[in-house]
């Protein structure tokens, strides 16, 4: 049976709250399994993104309660995203990541150590009344859109302006809590660091996509200048320098 996804992988992107079995079990039982997984090899050796299919994963930290579907995106990049939330005091809110399904695949072979990555804080796009509502009264087929929906990036709006795009050599999660760290505990005054303390209590997601993965450190740097002068150069974004 061929193997679609790398649960190292899953590991390094998601963190330890991912569940990795649960998304193996998920992955095994997909429809033409083998056919899925050429295209996939087929779309890394043609350098495209494979279309189709998204794995949404759900993790409430406090109850452990998981899950993780899969969902036709007919016109769509495949991808795996991984809402993850919890009311602790130290892991508070809620963050999403997004991942092309080819980086989490077991045909991807890094030619490189480096990422790219995108953070983004965004706003829900369904109220609390309007998620209450549906829940309460509405179908079993409209409840399940809705939770998967608003656990998925179409389920939020980028906040103007509030969008870094940075590399890293090391998981991207490390070199994020660095700026959480110079944010509220240094009091850096970088637009990031600012926008970090100004989006404290706010009701609002922290969003992080990996742009490119397994690439050199100089191809990293060609693409994130390129990000970062088409969208998040200040005053677009939180990027102060190219």
């Amino acid at each position: 049976m061929p193997h679609l996804l790398n649960p190292e992988s899953l590991l390094f992107f998601f963190g330890p709250h991912f569940d990795v079995d649960v998304a193996l079990t998920t992955a095994k039982n997909l429809p033409n399994l083998e056919g899925l997984c050429e295209g996939i090899k087929r779309s890394i050796d043609e350098g495209v993104p494979h279309i189709g299919l998204h794995l949404v994963g759900y993790e409430n930290i406090d109850t452990g309660l998981s899950a993780l579907a899969a969902v036709s995106k007919p016109n769509a990049p495949s991808m795996i995203s991984f809402y993850a939330e919890s009311s602790h005091r130290i892991f508070g809110g809620a963050t999403l990541v997004c991942v092309p399904l080819a980086f989490c695949s077991s045909h991807f072979v890094p030619s490189g150590e480096y990422v790219v990555y995108r953070h983004t804080y965004k706003r829900p796009l369904v109220t609390e009344t309007e998620y209450s509502t549906t829940m309460q009264s509405g179908s079993d087929e409209e409840r399940m859109r809705l939770f998967l929906f608003t656990r998925s990036r179409e389920g939020f709006e980028t906040i103007t302006g509030m969008s870094y795009v940075g590399i890293s050599k090391r998981p991207w999660q490390q070199r994020l809590a660095e700026h959480i760290d110079s944010a509220m505990a240094k009091q850096s005054k970088t637009k990031l660091h600012e926008a970090i303390r100004q989006m404290q209590g706010q009701k609002v997601i922290h969003v992080h996509d990996v742009s490119a993965y397994g690439i050199s450190e100089a191809e990293a740097r060609q693409y994130e200048s390129k990000l970062i002068a088409s969208s998040t150069l200040w005053p677009l974004g939180l990027n102060m320098k190219c």
